[in-house]
Order: structure tokens, then sequence, then C-alpha cells
């Protein structure tokens, strides 16, 4: 729909480029309205089982719920989101087996105040455009037009919004999108125009509120402060950045401090290293200063060798080495490989040149066709460096993460940030012939993005109508019917960490797991040896063992297939001490 608007409306582009007014009201209007159908279309759709992501900060939600406040202090999950959650599923009093629709439309809520920030952000930037223009005694008509840019701008927000952040994400990253955005629309009017001191404030406090989303705005923080400073008169700013300072610290001091208090440290939170240590491998060559899972075991069972049980930690969640991965860390001298950081720099290198080259090639094809056209390299340099608003923490943020991993849901703001600033410094001639080339690359970009779009949308319908309905609620459905009641313990032999939404849904605990390493080693050991493992899960509370793929060669064991899926339960033999 709103590609077919673009291209009908080409000549009214054309005609009416430097007259906004008349056409930015249609544009929004069509813009909203696809954008808004394709997200409930999509959030609705959708039968991804919960991830184990979006299982720990249900349990954390849950938590608050009733009552107990202080599980929002966690060292790994940030709490604004599990805050917002926990009242979503309050007010609309959903029902475990609804979770999963009921986040996914959350995440439409969350992407509607997303699109709200980018239309402040959009109205933010085109002023901010022309006082650096007018400041640079530049002539206003060079610049690429305003609905130009509003319309290319909204297929790359729809298009962020279907392949980076989707509709039925389980993370906070939609949320740190509309933080960031409006972060970078208040330093752009601090830096340009307005000097409010309410403005100042007001960007600590959404800066504050971006860390408090997400821990990776914490350090950004500072580098949306920074931008205040760079400027000419850089003294004067240094009172009005320090009262953004101040609101910043005023918002995420209290949760730091009781982290902080947790912990036995300063910390503003422990994702980082742990992730860090983690990727780069270093959790595998010392595990003197790793967290450390309180275990009452005995020695593991020969046909288990690598199980764990976690009765010391159930109160955490559903999955407790998860429910909060930076229980009993307490921090870790810092460790340095040059070798294996250079190696992981490569990798994300690499998943930034897939993001900006090839999936919006077009994209990136496009400006550069304009700045080819525009020519005068050097001047199009001089006049990126002053955008700073929009390129330095985008610019940042990129070089945190390749210091370590990405995924594209953490990129959007800055793939935003980075694309204005280059328009911003783009100069076209005023000739017809100059904005015709502005009119056909703006409907060719579009084009090619909303095809994309569409694609991405009609696989994804296609996909859901085949897929049916998710097993994890048959699971929790079986568990029921076989006596195992909310908040007791079960286990699980496989890769637990990804396959655990079940007992989730089951309201019931993981009190022991057999890894997915241990596997083929236990189907492998005789008899006598599977029934000591059996024993070792059942002393650690757990009442059923749930796996996935049991071979025939083992039903005799008792094993029960969970209506059709391939799900299996066994009934544990009753607890006994070990």
């Amino acid at each position: 729909m709103q590609s077919h608007h673009v291209v009908s409306d080409g000549a009214d582009l054309d005609d009416h480029m430097n007259t906004p007014s008349k056409i930015s009201s249609r544009i929004r209007i069509v813009a909203w309205a696809a954008m808004l159908i394709a997200w409930v279309g999509q959030a609705v759709a959708a039968r991804n089982p919960l991830d184990a992501d979006a299982v720990s900060y249900l349990d954390i939600s849950y938590s608050c719920l009733n009552g107990n406040w202080h599980a929002l202090v966690n060292g790994y999950w940030s709490p604004a989101y599990p805050f917002l959650l926990g009242l979503w599923v309050k007010i609309f009093k959903v029902g475990p087996f609804r979770e999963s629709v009921a986040i996914h439309l959350f995440a439409v809520a969350s992407l509607i105040a997303a699109l709200i920030s980018f239309e402040y952000f959009l109205s933010a930037f085109f002023v901010y455009r022309n006082n650096l223009a007018e400041k640079n005694g530049e002539d206003l008509d060079g610049l690429v037009s305003d609905d130009a840019l509003r319309i290319a701008g909204y297929a790359l927000f729809f298009w962020i919004t279907t392949f980076l952040t989707p509709p039925y994400l389980e993370q906070p990253d939609i949320l740190v999108l509309a933080l960031y955005l409006l972060s970078s629309a208040l330093s752009m009017q601090l830096v340009s125009s307005a000097k409010e001191w309410w403005r100042y404030a007001l960007l600590g406090v959404v800066l504050g509120l971006g860390y408090l989303s997400k821990a990776v705005m914490f350090p950004l923080a500072f580098t949306f402060i920074a931008t205040l400073l760079l400027r000419r008169n850089w003294r004067r700013a240094i009172p009005e950045a320090l009262l953004t300072l101040a609101f910043f610290a005023a918002v995420s001091a209290p949760f730091i401090f009781q982290l902080s208090k947790s912990k036995g440290r300063l910390t503003y939170g422990d994702v980082g290293a742990i992730a860090y240590r983690h990727i780069m491998g270093f959790d595998t060559d010392s595990n003197a200063s790793l967290p450390q899972i309180p275990s009452t075991a005995s020695a593991r069972p020969l046909a288990a060798p690598h199980a764990r049980e976690f009765t010391a930690i159930l109160f955490l969640g559903t999955y407790p080495p998860w429910s909060d991965p930076s229980y009993e860390y307490h921090g870790a001298p810092f460790r340095f490989d040059l070798r294996r950081q250079l190696n992981r720099i490569h990798v994300v290198l690499r998943s930034y040149f897939d993001l900006y080259i090839e999936q919006l090639c077009a994209l990136a094809t496009g400006f550069l066709v304009l700045l080819i056209w525009g020519g005068r390299y050097w001047e199009f340099g001089r006049r990126l460096l002053p955008q700073t608003p929009l390129w330095l923490p985008s610019i940042a943020g990129l070089a945190l993460y390749s210091l370590l991993r990405t995924e594209g849901r953490m990129l959007a703001g800055f793939t935003i940030g980075l694309f204005a600033a280059a328009a911003a410094a783009l100069r076209i001639a005023t000739g017809d012939s100059d904005r015709k080339i502005v009119r056909c690359v703006v409907i060719a970009v579009c084009v090619v993005l909303l095809s994309q779009i569409v694609v991405k949308i009609g696989h994804q319908r296609f996909a859901s109508s085949r897929n049916g309905q998710s097993p994890d609620g048959e699971v929790a459905t079986t568990l029921r019917e076989m006596g195992v009641q909310p908040g007791e313990s079960v286990s699980y032999m496989g890769d637990t960490l990804v396959d655990h939404a079940w007992a989730h849904l089951a309201r019931v605990k993981i009190a022991a797991e057999i890894p997915q390493e241990d596997v083929l080693i236990f189907w492998a050991a005789d008899q006598t040896e599977r029934a000591e493992a059996l024993k070792w899960l059942a002393a650690s509370g757990a009442k059923v063992l749930v796996t996935r793929n049991v071979p025939a060669s083992a039903m005799f064991m008792g094993w029960q297939r969970i209506s059709s899926t391939e799900y299996y339960s066994l009934q544990l033999p009753p607890e006994n001490t070990r």
C-alpha cells in the first residue's frame, strides 16, 4: 500500500518537492497506516514460542506482581522492560498460554511509541539541518527536501521494524530505540536552537530511562552529553551539560546503588563482563572467578558426567542459571587477548557489512548516487563533522558492540542516526534535472525497501500458517495431568537454555538438567547407569524428566510421548538423598 502511494504520487513529489506542507500530512497518514496494519498483523500471526530472554523477563515481572520488587535488581537483566511488561500482563489479565501474544502486542505498543519518537526526531532533524546550513551561509535550496527525506525515512523505519526490531521481538530493544531517538532529537535541539533548561533536564531523564532499559545505554549516555560540549562556545555549555548529567544521575543512581549493594561492589551491570568472558572463551580457561552455582549434589552419575542441579537457587526463576546469570558473580580481573579480540572484531565487522552493504544496499546505493551527483566530496566531509548528535553516539555504539557481539535488534537507533547524519551533509544543485534525480532515487530506494518488507511479511505469514500450535503448551498441560503442580520441580535433558518455555507455562522450576553434551552418553550407558542418573535427578526434587526424541530402544524405561510433539516425559523415582 505504501509503495503504491509513493509511486503514484511521483508527479506530485516532483512538483512540490520544496513545499512539504502540501504533501507531508498525506505521507504521514499512509506511512502510519501501513506500518500499524503490518505490525498488528505480524504480532498476531507470529507463533514463535517464548525465548529464553522472554522467560527471564516474565519471571522478574511476576515476581514484582507478587510483591518481590527486589527481583528488578538484577545484574544481567535491566529493570525497565520487565517492570512495564508486568504492568501490561496485569492490566490485561494475561494467562500463561496467551503470554506470547501479549508480549507481541506489547512490542506493537512499543513500536508505536518508537514511531512517535521518530516523528519528533524528524521534526528536530529538519530544524537542526536548516540551522546549521544557515550558520554556514549556505543556500537552503541545495538541501535535499524535507519531503524526500521524510519518505525515505519512513521506508527505512518500516524496514527496521520489520527486519531488526519486529513486532514479535521479546527483548527491550524497541524501548531502547524509542529512547535513543528521543535523546538524539533533544541533542540536536540543544546544540542548534533550543536552550531552555528543561530540555537539558529532560535529556538527562531520557538517558537515565535508556540505561534502565538496557545497560549499554549507560556508557552511551556520556556520548550524548559530550555532544553538548563539542561546539565553539563549549565553555558556556558546561553548566547545561552538568544539569543533564545531574538528572541522568538522579534517574540511574538509585538502581546502581541497589545493584552495587547487592553485589558488594560498585557496578552498573554485569551483562557486558559476563558476555565478554563467555564469548571470548575466558570462562573455559579458568573457573576461579566465574559465577558459581551453589550445589549440594554428590558425585555426578556416569551416564551424565556434566549434569547440574540448582536446588540452592530455585528462587531465581524457571531456569535458575538464566534467570540471573550474574548471580554469585562478584567481578573478575580483566583479561585481554589481542588475537581473540581482533578475531571477534572481524566477526562483528562482517555483520556490519552484511547489514549496511548487503541488506540495506538500496539505501546505501541511493545515498552514493546523490553524493556523486552533488560532487564536492571534501565539502560533504566538512559538513558531516559537525553532525555530532547524530554520528557520535552511533559510532560509539557500533564500536562498543564490535568488541563483543551484535544482533540486528541492537543496531536500530545507530542505523537511523548514521543515515540521518549523511543526509544532513548532502547537497544537490537546484535545477529541474537535479530535483528529478532526487525524486527517482527516493522512489527507487523506497520500492526496493518496501519490496523486501512485503516478501518478509509474506514469508512469515506463510510459515505461521504451517507451524500450527506450539508444543510448549502441550508439554505444560501434560505435566499438570501427571500431577506436577505450579511451583514444583522438574528436570530436562538437552539444551535447556533454549528449550524451557514449557516449564514457564507450567509454572514449574527446573531443578536439575542433563546438558546436551551428555545426551548421547546417557543413551549409550547401560540400564544400571541410566537408573543412577534418574535417581540423581530425583534427589534434586524433580518429579519428571522431559526431553526430546527418545530412541525406540529406551521406551521400555517408561517414557511417554507428549501428544504428537517430539517431547517425551518420564516419571522419576521417589526423591531420595544422595
